[in-house]
C-alpha cells in the first residue's frame, strides 16, 4: 500500500532515518477520501504490485524529497513488472490500471538481497508514481 495513503509518510518513526519524503514541504499522507484535492482520487494510487525481493514491511515508500526535481528521484522500493515489464496499479477512485517501466533502473534482475533507497536521477518511472502519491 501507498504509504502516502493511510501511511507513515509522514511519521515521526521514519524521521530519524532522513528519508520517505520527509523534507518535502509539498508531500502529505492522504488519511481521508476527501483530503485528496490534487492529485485527487483519479491520480492517487493506493495499492500496487511490489517486487517480491523488495518486500520488506507493509507499505510502498515513494520518497517525494526534491519533488518535482527529477534529478533528487531514489527508489526506495522496487514496483514488479511481472506483466510484461508494468506494474498493476490500483487507484483511490476504483480504478486500476497496467503501468510499463521505461527506466532499466525500474527493473533491475531479481536477486535475494536487493539494495534499496537507491539514487535513481531522471528516473521517469519514479516521476511517474510520484505525480499519483501525494501532492
Amino acid at each position: 500500500m501507498n504509504n502516502w495513503v493511510g501511511g507513515n509518510g509522514d511519521s515521526p518513526e521514519t524521521a530519524y532515518k532522513g528519508y520517505w519524503g520527509l523534507n518535502s514541504p509539498k508531500s502529505i499522507v492522504f488519511r481521508k477520501l476527501s483530503s485528496m484535492l490534487s492529485p485527487g482520487p483519479a491520480m492517487t494510487f493506493v495499492i500496487l504490485d511490489e517486487r517480491w525481493d523488495s518486500i520488506n514491511d507493509a507499505y510502498f515508500v515513494n520518497q517525494m524529497d526534491g519533488y518535482p526535481d527529477p534529478a533528487k528521484t531514489y527508489i526506495v522500493d522496487y514496483p514488479a513488472s511481472y506483466h510484461g515489464g508494468a506494474c498493476g496499479f490500483a487507484f483511490a477512485d476504483g480504478h486500476s490500471e497496467i503501468h510499463k517501466w521505461r527506466d532499466s533502473r525500474t527493473t533491475p534482475p531479481l536477486k535475494s538481497g536487493l539494495s534499496l533507497n537507491i539514487a535513481s536521477p531522471n528516473n521517469p518511472d519514479v516521476l511517474w508514481m510520484q505525480q499519483r502519491c501525494s501532492y
